[in-house]
């Protein structure tokens, strides 16, 4: 074999050996496919120097601040890798735009061979004595240095260099080498990829997570407004409507997403009103073909119940002013202008109830007037009836300031024990003596009924639901006021056999200026805030109001109050009985003797009232009558049982009927009594029955 052919052999065998390397490292970097930019260079470092066996590979990138940093570097001995280290420190990074110029790859844009390095090249390049001694102890003898690029961007560098008695770097190399640092800077340029990407996605899921924060807000803003409201988009679309608003048009508006305003406006239309669709619905389309201006503007709905609304709109609109859309929101003002209607006749109401008086207020003062310029007596009658209407006056006019201080919350209230028997007791005798055409009966309670409040306003209640049964009460008929203890309340009831109620209207008795339809038709007169004024008082004093009325047959007004705390202390400590009986004799009876045998009882006249009664204050006997009208005895101790209020309470059941025993048998009651009854027969089946408890 000759010597030329012996070269040929040897760069041919050498250029085999470098298309391996090159494809073990195109295949290392197809493994990796991360967003770590160095991890690439670190293999493909590896993969080389364990190839060329004796020299150096490394790669420096260029960092954020314009410094070449070596970010990979490796050769096979330990002690020149520790070398290395040690040169790190000495030469910390330079911009990478540093000189000289004529050796810097970057700045030259092609590769800088070095056949041979000399300690002058060392020295003209590393000014640091230290730094030239780590050099020299690597013994650097041969490199080359190729440019990477991103684009035209610098991206970094490759080094190759032997060290001792290595290979010798020249124009040979320089394919290998520019094939090499292509691959490395791609693996850098993908890994930048795909850290971007995973930058971008998590922005993309930020900026999603964002979006639908933002949208449950703006749901939750929709869903509690107290209006109605719909958004729709450039094209008229709807995009976002309010639970209020479904409710307002009793239609399921979210179901309609996606639809156009006038299909969404003509459905609602056909379903709400009945007359002038169309112009209702040019009027829509005015609105949502100006992209202008706000509109506002009112709209009566016929069903599912006649209402009045208001509809305001905006146009929405983008950063940069382009429209977006229209915001519409519908306000129900059905109840401000009832309230408005109200208003209005109760003024015209109060000009009559005022001017009532004034009459003939007026023409006794002018009958005074005349009788001194005459020099006649003035009788003591004519003053009386003068007065009267003063003090009738001062009465319309201290109703018209209470409702100002409750709407201001300047009424103050005092606090002191109120015995309700004797309240009753005061009040009914003075409606007695001021009315013959009606009988004023009182039913007071057997025991002390004592509450903590301010006796003036608790007196102003009672007077004003006296006054009321009298006034809708035809001649001749029965007021009874009751008073009773009702657990660990005072019930104060007032009954009437007047006109009633009707049932729809009972739930706004107690708004301001609100009169009942039959009240107002038959020209009663009045204000409308009597019962306002009543309810806030009891309402302050911690208690409330309950209305039972049926049409033409009258009305029983009832309101609780909490006993006093003294009062309560005392009947914690008594064994409790609850009485049910519908004839308030027999109640009123049985209830009083049980007192005075050291009993805290509850009665009541029927089911309904036991049922409130046991939840409040749990017995620790119960007596019910099994004959009642409306709920019979059977069907309360039914739901008493149902709602676990009678659990191991002690039950005696009585009645009319002979057979009474086996009525007491079927509803498993502890004992049983047959009206009527002796006393020692009460006595003992309640002292068997609760045998710790006090007895007579």
């Amino acid at each position: 074999m000759t010597r030329v052919e012996g070269e040929d052999r040897s760069r041919l065998a050498e250029a085999e050996r470098r298309q391996r390397i090159l494809s073990e490292v195109s295949r290392v970097l197809l493994d990796y496919a991360g967003p770590d930019e160095i991890e690439p260079l670190r293999r493909i470092v590896h993969q080389v120097t364990d190839a060329l066996a004796n020299d150096w590979c490394a790669f420096a990138l260029v960092q954020p601040d314009g410094t070449l940093k070596n970010v990979a570097t490796y050769h096979p001995d330990p002690q020149q890798r520790e070398l290395a280290k040690k040169l790190d420190v000495l030469l910390p990074p330079r911009q990478w735009d540093a000189g000289p110029a004529e050796l810097n790859p970057l700045l030259q844009k092609r590769p800088i061979i070095t056949e041979e390095i000399t300690d002058e090249m060392l020295r003209a390049a590393i000014p640091s004595e230290e730094a030239f001694q780590a050099l020299k102890e690597i013994g650097l003898t041969s490199a080359i240095v190729v440019p990477m690029f991103d684009g035209s961007e610098p991206l970094g560098r490759l080094l190759l260099a032997s060290t001792g008695k290595g290979r010798r770097y020249s124009n040979e190399d320089v394919d290998f080498a520019y094939s090499l640092a292509g691959r490395a800077a791609l693996g850098v340029r993908n890994a930048r990829l795909v850290r971007e990407l995973a930058r971008q996605r998590d922005i993309q899921s930020h900026e999603r997570a964002e979006a639908d924060r933002r949208f449950a807000e703006l749901r939750a803003v929709f869903d509690s407004d107290p209006n109605g409201i719909a958004l729709f988009d450039a094209d008229g679309v709807l995009r976002m409507a309010s639970h209020r608003i479904e409710e307002i048009f009793a239609l399921p508006l979210r179901a309609m997403y996606g639809q156009r305003f006038d299909e969404i406006y003509r459905q609602k239309l056909a379903q709400v009103a009945s007359q002038d669709r169309e112009t209702m619905l040019e009027r829509v389309r005015g609105i949502f073909a100006n992209h202008e201006t706000r509109t506002h503007d009112e709209i009566e709905l016929e069903r599912p119940r006649h209402r009045w609304l208001t509809r305001s709109s905006v146009p929405v609109r983008g950063a940069s002013g382009e429209y977006l859309g229209r915001l519409v929101v519908y306000v129900d003002v059905t109840e401000q202008r009832e309230l408005d209607r109200q208003r209005s006749d109760f003024l015209t109401v109060a000009a009559h109830e005022l001017r009532t008086p004034l009459t003939p207020l007026s023409m006794y003062l002018h009958s005074i007037e005349r009788r001194l310029k005459r020099g006649q007596s003035i009788g003591g009658e004519l003053v009386s009836k003068a007065r009267r209407q003063v003090e009738r006056l001062g009465k319309l006019v201290e109703d018209l300031l209470d409702v100002s201080r409750l709407e201001s919350r300047r009424m103050q209230l005092s606090s002191a024990d109120v015995e309700m028997n004797e309240l009753a007791d005061d009040v009914v005798a003075d409606f007695r003596a001021q009315t013959r055409n009606h009988d004023v009966f009182l039913r007071r309670a057997g025991v002390p009924v004592v509450v903590e409040g301010d006796r003036e306003r608790l007196e102003q209640v009672l007077v004003n639901l006296i006054s009321n049964a009298i006034k809708y009460t035809p001649q001749g008929g029965r007021i009874t006021v009751s008073v009773e203890r009702a657990g660990a309340d005072a019930r104060v009831s007032v009954q009437d056999p007047g006109i009633g109620i009707p049932t729809e209207e009972q739930p706004r008795l107690f708004q301001r200026y609100f009169r009942a339809a039959n009240a107002t038709t038959r020209h009663y007169s009045g204000l409308g805030i009597g019962l306002f004024v009543a309810h806030e008082i009891v309402h302050r004093h911690g208690g409330c109001f309950e209305v039972r009325s049926e049409l033409a047959k009258g009305s029983t007004f009832t309101f609780y109050l909490p006993l006093s705390r003294r009062l309560r202390s005392v009947d914690d400590s008594r064994a409790r009985v609850l009485l049910v009986d519908d004839d308030p004799e027999i109640l009123e009876a049985t209830g009083q003797v049980l007192r005075e045998w050291g009993y805290a009882v509850d009665e009541a006249c029927d089911g309904q009232t036991a049922l409130t009664l046991a939840r409040k204050a749990t017995p620790d006997l119960m007596i019910v009558d099994l004959m009642m009208p409306l709920m019979d005895g059977w069907t309360l101790i039914r739901r008493l049982r149902e709602e676990n209020l009678a659990t191991d309470v002690p039950l005696v059941v009585f009645s009319a009927d002979r057979d009474v025993p086996d009525k007491a048998r079927n509803v498993d009651a502890d004992a049983a009594l047959c009206k009527p009854f002796e006393l020692e027969e009460l006595q003992e089946v309640v002292e068997r029955l609760l045998p710790s408890k006090p007895a007579a």
